[in-house]
């Protein structure tokens, strides 16, 4: 029998929610993925802390093994770290669940053979992905300065965050914010500064740290898939690049 996994599922009705907990084992887990099921895959990349991401095919093998399927001139076959895990994100009912799994053989330019390795839950989501990370982040109120038919006064005020994660972040500002309220989020990764990611973030914890200093700890609450991938592979390169670094200063030490 595989090994027990908790998921918790988070429904919301406004600012509540209910926490709904599903436990299974990883082979169960795996079995219950409809085969053909679309899915997002972050693929190691030989010699670079980058990830490659692509959409792909779930195929039902033999649990808790399973094949994925790539469109011709997709997947960089002759390049991938399978020493290394990937990362795949799917949809579950209408909620996004990812898994760890290591390649066990490239079977051609269009087939990879995996094995899952364990289930991410919601709770191991912020850790698993959390990293510290500095770049410049401007928060404003719900709607735009423009939307005459908003219900409350238009604010914007910038900050920066330390620490991101697949699910959420934490970020410093010199002004005091809701903390009833859903915000708007505004970022840049370093990776890719020509694109603004948007998207609707619940504030969870506000603390005064200093006079006119507060950090803000933010859940992501409505955003695309695509945005919210752009930000899991983020994490994923810069917890490399972290796991090099200490790999040299032990070395060097």
């Amino acid at each position: 029998m595989g090994k027990l996994v908790e998921i918790s599922l988070f429904i919301s009705n406004g600012l509540n929610y209910q926490r709904l907990l599903i436990v299974t084992t990883q082979t169960d887990f795996i079995a219950d993925i409809p085969d053909t099921k679309p899915v997002r895959i972050f693929l190691p990349i030989q010699g670079t802390d980058k990830r490659h991401r692509e959409r792909c095919i779930f195929q039902k093998t033999t649990a808790p093994h399973f094949n994925l399927l790539f469109e011709p001139g997709t997947l960089p076959a002759d390049i991938i770290d399978t020493k290394t895990p990937c990362i795949i994100s799917l949809d579950m009912a209408g909620h996004s669940v990812s898994i760890e799994a290591m390649i066990t053989k490239v079977v051609n330019s269009q087939v990879i053979e995996l094995i899952v390795r364990k289930a991410i839950t919601h709770e191991q989501m912020r850790e698993y992905f959390r990293v510290d990370y500095t770049i410049p982040i401007i928060a404003s109120s719900r709607h735009a300065e423009e939307d005459l038919d908003a219900p409350e006064e238009y604010w914007q005020v910038s900050g920066t965050i330390i620490d991101l994660s697949g699910s959420g972040l934490l970020a410093i500002f010199h002004e005091e914010l809701p903390a009833d309220k859903l915000v708007r989020i505004q970022l840049s990764l370093h990776d890719n500064r020509s694109h603004t990611l948007s998207f609707l973030a619940r504030p969870v914890r506000i603390s005064e740290v200093e006079k006119n200093r507060y950090v803000i700890a933010y859940h992501f609450e409505e955003i695309t898939d695509e945005d919210r991938d752009k930000i899991i592979g983020q994490c994923l390169i810069t917890q490399r690049r972290l796991l090099r670094l200490n790999v040299q200063v032990k070395n060097l030490s």
